[in-house]
């Protein structure tokens, strides 16, 4: 099997490991003379329904802009997990998380093949403890398990921000999906 295809298997094991339920905020709006947005319609509902039901999107948004001819009406899409309330586009800190799971799923399965081919090598010569190469597949191990405990830290900060800033904007038409404090990573 490609490695893409067992990359894209892991992601949606770790996906499926922290719960995540993708969810799509559509909001119909446009932006009036003052750049500011007025919002139209808001949906709120689960990923696989929008793919479904996405002539709906279209009509309500064909609708309102024969309601509002003078205006560019447009739907405005957000992807988001429903449990936490963080983004889930590319390159979010849900998905980086996401991402350092799968790495590890990746790098213990790399560590179990080479143990395999080398015990089928060297049946009875072979010593894990000496081998430099399983050390440094381990050493890698380590840095991506730093990893996933780093962008498991940087979601704990990310709920609890956009928790926080969600009481406080709870009349506003867009969510703000806050991302947490920017955490380094080790590559």
């Amino acid at each position: 099997m490609s490695d893409w295809a067992e990359y894209a298997r892991d992601m949606v094991r770790a996906e499926r490991e922290l719960q995540v339920e993708q969810w799509v905020r559509v909001t119909v709006g446009f932006y009036n003379d003052n750049r500011e947005t007025v919002t139209l319609h808001v949906y709120d509902l689960p990923r696989e329904m929008k793919k479904r039901y996405d002539w709906v999107i279209r009509w309500r948004t064909a609708r309102e802009q024969c309601r509002h001819p003078r205006q560019s009406v447009v739907a405005w899409i957000s992807h988001y997990d429903k449990l936490t309330g963080l983004r889930t586009d590319f390159n979010s800190c849900l998905n980086k998380l996401i991402a350092a799971k799968a790495q590890i799923t990746k790098a213990g399965r790399c560590i179990e093949r080479h143990i395999a081919e080398q015990k089928a090598l060297y049946p009875l010569f072979y010593d894990e403890a000496t081998d430099t190469e399983l050390v440094k597949y381990r050493e890698k191990l380590a840095r991506k398990i730093e990893n996933c405990r780093l962008a498991e830290e940087n979601i704990r900060l990310a709920v609890e921000n956009h928790r926080r800033r969600s009481v406080v904007m709870a009349g506003e038409p867009f969510p703000r999906y806050a991302c947490g404090a920017e955490v380094k990573i080790h590559t």
